[in-house]
């Protein structure tokens, strides 16, 4: 009983130091290789009939997915503690698979910004194979050939932040596959548009107080908690709560997680009909008196036999993430700028293509 209050008081303690600062930063991944993924995502496709089979590229991508999240005080004054639910948070998010951001979203103050990494998307998403890479790294670069008159499409296709209208991501998708080419598909272009649109709403100011009260609150509830020993210089904690009290601080992730997987055409990785009434438990780490991480088994939601797949979100106090908003005098992006963009730069490949001197060169040096 002493060694469980002690455990309390340090984990309260620690919540408030991660919650001194102005902002917050959590980075979800699973702690999974690719084949126990691959391994729960079957398991998980059995349960659900057995109508969507994943794939090991599948399985790969999850196990690389890095999703960055950061909320702040939009005037970068305030500690999150002292914050009301009422106030304002700016936010961004970026999702990567191990290697370059494929995808960011932010919302500061009133405007949305977006950033795609087309070389990111054909290389780690889709797996694209040499060529397919090299004409993403050449749209990046012939990006920058654009005219002033299309500031906002040339940044945007150099992967770079832009403003856009949060209402006509639909608009964004077909300009990109009716003008991509051949890089870029319109099944590719929707669910890029799909994953914004995700990514936006859980960067709403509701679901983004949601997150930082559920996970305090869970934090400082009647949870029991019990010293775990330590691992890489930091105290291991480990929290048994009720399973709604688990669902309701990891809900704005949870439905993320569920939103994608729906849409790149995965099994769920947590069983929404499952109703688990058995308590769950969450390690957490808490280093030089600050917590650092914690991390949630998804299995523990997802119904009998479904296996392990734990969930780490690593905490940081302070912005990983820059909060603030490309120059405002690029203009914010229109779909019917970035159609003209690609029209630009499919003519400017088709002049590379027809130029008669292009052969002389050797492939890798054509200009």
């Amino acid at each position: 009983m002493i060694q469980q209050a002690q455990a309390g008081l340090e984990v309260s303690d620690a919540a408030d130091e991660l919650l001194s600062w102005e902002a917050l930063t959590v980075g979800a991944t699973l702690e999974a290789t690719p084949e126990e993924v691959y391994a729960y995502l079957q398991r998980a496709a059995a349960r659900d009939g057995g109508t969507v089979q994943p794939s090991a590229d599948q399985a790969r991508l999850l196990a690389d997915l890095e999703l960055t999240i950061a909320v702040g005080d939009p005037e970068r004054e305030t500690q999150m503690r002292e914050l009301d639910p009422d106030d304002e948070l700016d936010g961004a998010m970026t999702v990567n698979f191990g290697g370059r951001d494929v995808a960011g979203v932010k919302n500061i103050g009133d405007n949305t910004y977006v950033r795609v990494g087309a070389q990111a998307v054909v290389d780690d998403v889709y797996g694209g194979g040499e060529a397919a890479v090299a004409r993403a790294q050449r749209l990046e670069q012939d990006a920058a050939q654009l005219p002033d008159s299309l500031t906002a499409a040339r940044n945007a296709l150099a992967g770079n932040w832009v403003e856009i209208d949060p209402d006509r991501y639909a608009d964004y998708a077909a300009a990109l596959s009716e003008g991509g080419g051949d890089g870029v598909s319109a099944d590719a272009a929707g669910r890029m548009a799909g994953a914004l649109i995700d990514g936006g709403e859980l960067l709403t100011p509701e679901a983004q107080w949601e997150f930082v009260e559920a996970l305090e609150t869970t934090l400082r509830s009647e949870a029991t908690l019990r010293p775990s020993g330590e691992a890489r210089g930091a105290e291991l904690v480990t929290v048994t709560m009720a399973s709604d009290d688990a669902r309701r601080a990891l809900a704005p992730l949870l439905a993320l997680l569920t939103a994608q997987t729906e849409r790149f055409g995965l099994p769920p990785l947590v069983d929404r009909s499952t109703d688990t009434t058995e308590p769950v438990e969450a390690g957490l780490e808490i280093r030089n008196g600050v917590l650092t991480a914690a991390t949630f088994d998804l299995g523990q939601f997802a119904g009998p036999d479904a296996g392990s797949l734990p969930l780490r979100l690593a905490l940081t106090g302070g912005s990983a993430l820059s909060l603030n908003p490309p120059d405002p005098a690029d203009g914010q992006l229109a779909p019917e700028d970035l159609t003209v963009a690609l029209l630009y730069l499919e003519m400017l490949d088709e002049r590379r293509e027809a130029d008669d001197g292009r052969a002389d060169v050797p492939g890798p040096m054509q200009p």
